[in-house]
């Protein structure tokens, strides 16, 4: 199994949680284009006293903005599939943030001063996401920016508000912005009475109520460092469940290196070989999906395991130098029952059951053929496990191209004649093309030395 650097699992785990805040934030993306909605009825109905043309204008445009980012999604990730996610973009979260800004700001122009509160939506939306102290300052002062803005726009083109007209405009004459203008001409100190009276103390209520975002937002960024913390804590755990099990594989083939160097050699070059075969069949459209890497590197490490069943052979059958007898070959015939019984036996306790499985199947199946005329129990075609059929092609290949104590090595070049030759009778035309379609490499890896560091 695959195991991740603690920088990478911190990484996965701040990924998640932006696609997860992103998620978050496009949903209330359809609460904000629902009272955008909702606004413009309201203005229609005349419950907003508001210009229609003006209103429309301002919502279509906040309309437009909120719908944005759903566009994006639906183009990136639905219509063209790109991977990885548009919600795991670096710019979406400054996208969405922006976009509440503008929104924001357009709401409190035109309904009224009192909207102004709204402008704590960005600092809450940018709290969804993992604890970045320069996002939180520049949204923390942009918010401080936005809010007298809002509070002198909404003066000269919302909502009126009666308390700052009364004795001095009716309310249809604050309607128009000449006269709101005129106001401010015949009094300049009435921008600082809106400062003061309006501005100021919805600044000390945002300020408040960002502190309090700010601090949530660290007790977010806690949480997530506590549980990258613990995703590094499972992946050292299996780590060292990984090695365990490398060192019980590496210890079991010893085992059998003590009885028969050939099958000590031959359980590290078949597991090279498995490797390879395995990497390009991934390449092939039928099993680009079926050999992920992770499915790869279970048959690989599951591989040495193949002849395990060979240590319940005696040394008088094993090690004989000349042709087997029919008898003695049925008891030879027998090490892939016992390999499978003894992968379940041995790795019974082990947490995990792909390796499990792959392990099995290799150990008591690698001696069956696509034809169905192999043992021990005469499966035929997709029958045979893949991993099986993948290490019958490794080890009869290995074996031919190996010295043993009963035949001198065969070329590599009349080892592929051979094997390409069983085509659809001993192994799996699948593979078999593959070996076809590279056999240059074959031919070269069997006569040079196995790189270990090419096994992982």
């Amino acid at each position: 199994m695959n195991i991740q650097s603690n920088k990478d699992i911190k990484a996965s785990v701040y990924k998640l949680a932006e696609r997860k805040a992103n998620e978050f934030n496009l949903k209330v993306f359809i609460v904000i284009f629902v009272v955008a909605v909702l606004s413009l009825i309201l203005t229609f109905l005349d419950v907003f006293p508001i210009d229609e043309l003006t209103m429309s204008i301002a919502m279509g445009i906040n309309i437009l903005l909120v719908l944005a980012p759903f566009a994006i999604y639906l183009v990136h990730d639905k219509i063209r599939k790109i991977t990885p996610s548009v919600l795991e973009a670096h710019y979406f979260k400054y996208l969405i943030i922006g976009i509440t800004f503008v929104g924001m700001t357009i709401f409190v122009v035109l309904l009224s001063f009192h909207a102004v509160l709204l402008l704590v939506i960005p600092m809450l939306i940018a709290s969804q996401y993992k604890n970045n102290k320069k996002l939180v300052i520049w949204v923390f002062i942009i918010t401080l920016l936005m809010v007298p803005i809002g509070v002198y726009g909404s003066y000269f083109f919302g909502h009126t508000d009666r308390n700052f007209y009364k004795g001095l405009l009716t309310d249809v004459e604050a309607q128009i912005l000449a006269n709101r203008v005129q106001l401010i001409a015949d009094n300049p100190y009435r921008l600082v009475e809106l400062f003061t009276h309006y501005a100021l103390p919805r600044l000390l209520c945002i300020v408040c109520i960002d502190a309090l975002i700010i601090g949530i937002t660290s007790r977010n960024y806690i949480l997530i460092e506590s549980q990258a913390d613990l995703s590094q804590q499972v992946a050292d755990d299996m780590e060292k469940v990984n090695k365990m099990q490398e060192s019980v594989i590496e210890d079991l083939a010893a085992v059998i290196e003590t009885r028969d160097v050939d099958t000590g050699e031959h359980v590290i070059r078949t597991k090279y070989y498995v490797s390879i075969i395995a990497q390009l069949l991934k390449e092939t459209p039928k099993y680009k999906d079926v050999l992920t890497d992770e499915a790869i590197e279970e048959i690989q490490n599951a591989a040495p395991l193949h002849d395990i069943g060979k240590i319940a052979i005696s040394d008088t059958i094993l090690l004989k130098p000349g042709k087997l007898t029919p008898e003695e070959f049925d008891i030879m015939k027998t090490h892939t029952t016992k390999g499978g019984e003894m992968v379940k036996t041995i790795f019974k306790n082990f947490d995990d059951d792909t390796f499990l499985k792959e392990a099995f199947n290799i150990a008591a199946g690698h001696h069956e053929k696509w034809n169905g005329k192999g043992y021990p129990k005469g499966l035929k075609g997709e029958e045979i496990p893949l991993s099986a059929r993948i290490m019958a092609v490794a080890d009869v290949y290995d074996a031919l191209v190996s010295k043993r104590v009963y035949k001198d090595p065969s070329a590599p070049e009349d080892a592929i004649d051979l094997i390409i030759s069983e085509c659809g009778e001993h192994f799996d035309p699948d593979i078999i093309d593959v070996i076809k379609a590279n056999r240059d490499l074959f031919v070269k890896i069997a006569k040079e030395p196995v790189d270990l560091s090419l096994i992982k």
